[in-house]
């Protein structure tokens, strides 16, 4: 009997009679309650100067204005490429640094509907470099990942129901993969934060509450470095730095609990985080995240750039399906 008909006689096992286990591995828990910007429509965005300010003297009124001016502007959804490289569960160990992921993303529906303040986000990611394989019960090395679709439009209108489906044009079989939480384990696995905060306004959701909430702790301690424009990014920045009062991690959606497992702080968290936010647009459009080791040791934890940034793009109607996700660009 072949190789090849040995593995699929055991997926056909693993999806037939192990069904219920297969379930149980890759469900995720309910998505956690997202915390609500409410923006006073009624109060103007500031001045180019008063933001400036604002960057130098107050981050989270800055961040405020970030999030009133792209909910009142960005009705659209966002074109960018997204280039990032990041460990996850401590992999690859200090002092290996991953190679970057560059991707072509397009999002739209994260701004929350002013009156139910529910979203209907959609996210299609498709990778130029750097495509990872999947780390998941599998037989021999799975095909690298290529791209990944997820939507909260109901399949009656053509979306997912809330799942993720990932492209592996490479797989001699199931390239495209079932429909899945994005929060199960494997994607756990594969990120530090999940696809249904991809994007530029969950972004800066989660740097908001949290340095609101470290604010209001008294333990906000940052410092404005001035405006640079960095290569990955290519626009005008300014750069906020700020120093952690301790080593910190982030929850994986937003909304959700960090970690205070200290096995996870020691290989996913950080001591220092950087933004990086479009002086024109009001951005959130770089973030970098390294942790100092007790030898003093400077570890790279993630980096998260946006370039190439399209406000209220013109979406093809198939953008969001799996028909895009398997087209090759």
């Amino acid at each position: 009997m072949s190789r090849r008909l040995l593995m699929v006689i055991g997926l056909l096992a693993l999806t037939g009679v192990g069904a219920g286990t297969y379930s149980l591995f890759f469900k995720g828990e309910p998505p956690p309650v997202a915390p609500v910007f409410v923006d006073n429509l009624d109060q103007p965005l500031a001045k180019s100067d008063e933001f400036e300010k604002l960057a130098r003297e107050n981050p989270v009124g800055m961040l405020d204005q970030c999030l009133a001016r792209y909910s009142r502007e960005v009705t659209g959804g966002v074109h960018c490429t997204f280039e990032m490289q990041e460990r996850v569960g401590g992999k690859p160990k200090p002092p290996e640094v991953p190679d970057s992921e560059v991707i072509d993303m397009w999002v739209r529906g994260d701004v929350p509907d002013p009156k139910s303040q529910k979203t209907a986000i959609e996210v299609l990611m498709k990778w130029k470099r750097g495509a990872k394989r999947p780390q998941s019960i599998n037989f021999g090395a799975p095909a690298p990942i290529q791209g990944t679709l997820f939507s909260e439009r109901p399949k009656t209108a053509g979306g997912l129901d809330g799942k993720v489906v990932t492209w592996r044009p490479d797989a001699s079989i199931f390239s495209l993969g079932t429909p899945l939480d994005p929060n199960n384990d494997m994607a756990k696995a594969q990120s530090r934060y999940c696809i249904r905060d991809a994007g530029l306004f969950r972004s800066m959701l989660r740097t908001h509450e949290a340095w609101k909430g470290l604010r209001t702790a008294g333990e906000l301690d940052y410092e404005y470095v001035g405006k640079q424009t960095p290569p990955k990014i290519g626009r005008e920045c300014h750069v906020i730095k700020r120093r952690c009062p301790r080593v910190e991690t982030d929850a994986f959606e937003v909304g959700g609990e960090p970690s205070t497992d200290p096995k996870v702080i020691a290989t996913e968290g950080f001591t220092e985080v950087t933004l990086y936010i479009d002086a024109e647009r009001w951005l959130q459009v770089g973030t970098e995240l390294y942790r100092t080791e007790p030898d003093g040791t400077r570890v790279l934890v993630g980096t998260y750039y946006f370039r190439d940034v399209h406000l209220n793009p013109t979406v093809p109607p198939d953008t969001f399906t799996v028909e895009a996700l398997k087209k090759k660009d």
